[in-house]
């Protein structure tokens, strides 16, 4: 986290680059037209204007070879991206670019280092007849490594059960509870917390065998000239052959269900010891949590003891929003209800089947968690002049066979 002194120099720094910036571009405008014909200048990550930022870049990589890997793979990303642009005639703003890094996340039951490159268009505007530089973006270029990201999928492609129990958390959502330590949030989950729904086979094409783009609006939908709707395009860069994303079928889900009510007796025991000494108010509502708790798991081996092998492998298909309605119609107790089985959703319309990280694809590598095993590009534009003519340079002078010789 920067400093109180770090964030005076960085505020300083900020400070001293928009005057730097918005003096050396102040000429007189009048029309958008003139605007959008000004030359437009680039920036560099290594020119970004918080040094106190830049200095943190590589920070939350675990070790020096993984800092040491992200450094260059980013490196790599930042030139491949320059390289598109020889040629293009770059008008009507600043094209900056930016490093992150998040540190190591699972996929599955390997363990990776994430990080992302970050390249922004901050459009000139009109302020008092004087170009200017805004201080803020629409369009944006990302690449994410080691990550499909999934903040900017959800529409399509989500986390439906969280990633921890509600109300307190003492940890019973990982894997190794016993060994847990508190610090580490990026330890490895159980199944349940890490399985993903998706609506839309386009997407998990696109995932599955790295080939075209996926686009979360479709072209006969996009409305020109509106600066106010962003639109994701996306490119996924793989591995050949191996899916990333496959099936949870069924009987893997029922088990999964009985894993988590056990950790929820682990959890409730513990929870209720606590609203016990403190003499809470909320102790009503898990009076009966033992007997929800087993009413839930009497439903999943219910299930799985009256269907055949044929049936339990079929991939699992869920409606949560649906589950909590009747679980709400039937007047259970939402807290100790969490996550109770009802049925599952086949032929429905616009529900996701279950999927998982495939442990086939991402392996451990000799090279460190930060070795690159799946990149995601998202390009978010609008339809605006400017941002097309990025948009459209990028996608057809890019060179994604370059980017494909990073991944392991």
């Amino acid at each position: 986290m920067i400093n109180k002194k770090n964030q005076l120099r960085t505020t300083i720094a900020l400070l001293f680059f928009i005057a730097i910036t918005q003096s050396s571009i102040a000429q007189d405008c009048k029309t958008s037209a003139e605007l959008d014909a000004t030359t437009g200048k680039y920036l560099t990550a290594a020119q970004y204007p918080w040094p106190a930022v830049r200095a943190e870049y590589f920070n939350k990589m675990a070790t020096a070879a993984d800092k040491a890997m992200a450094k260059k793979i980013l490196g790599d990303l930042e030139k491949t991206e320059a390289q598109s642009h020889t040629g293009f005639n770059f008008t009507g703003g600043s094209w900056e670019n930016y490093y992150t890094t998040e540190g190591n996340q699972y996929l599955g039951t390997t363990k990776l280092g994430q990080y992302s490159f970050q390249a922004a268009l901050y459009e000139y505007f009109c302020a008092k007849g004087k170009l200017t530089r805004n201080s803020e973006f629409s369009s944006v270029l990302r690449m994410y490594v080691n990550q499909l990201q999934l903040t900017t999928l959800d529409k399509f492609l989500s986390a439906p059960f969280g990633s921890s129990f509600p109300a307190y958390d003492f940890g019973m959502q990982y894997a190794d509870w016993k060994n847990h330590k508190s610090a580490d949030v990026n330890a490895q989950l159980i199944r349940l917390f890490t399985y993903m729904t998706c609506n839309n086979q386009e997407l998990i094409k696109a995932v599955n065998t790295g080939e075209n783009y996926f686009q979360d609006v479709a072209d006969k939908d996009i409305k020109l000239n509106n600066r106010n709707n962003y639109i994701y395009r996306y490119w996924f860069i793989k591995k050949k052959d191996i899916p990333v994303l496959i099936p949870v079928s069924r009987k893997e889900y029922l088990q999964s269900l009985l894993e988590y009510y056990e950790r929820e007796k682990l959890h409730f025991t513990k929870l209720v010891t606590k609203l016990k000494e403190e003499k809470s108010s909320d102790m009503k509502y898990y009076a009966n949590w033992e007997k929800d708790v087993s009413d839930k798991i009497s439903v999943v081996n219910k299930a799985l003891s009256e269907n055949d092998e044929k049936w339990l492998a079929a991939q699992a298909i869920i409606n949560p929003s649906e589950d909590n309605s009747k679980r709400y119609n039937a007047k259970l107790p939402e807290q100790t209800n969490y996550n109770r089985f009802w049925k599952f959703y086949d032929g429905e319309k616009n529900l996701g089947g279950l999927y998982k990280y495939n442990s086939d694809y991402f392996k451990t590598s000799t090279k460190g968690t930060a070795s690159p095993q799946l990149i995601t590009i998202a390009f978010r534009y609008v339809t605006m002049p400017s941002s097309l003519r990025m948009l459209d340079n990028f996608t057809k002078n890019f060179d994604f066979d370059a980017v494909r010789k990073m991944v392991e």
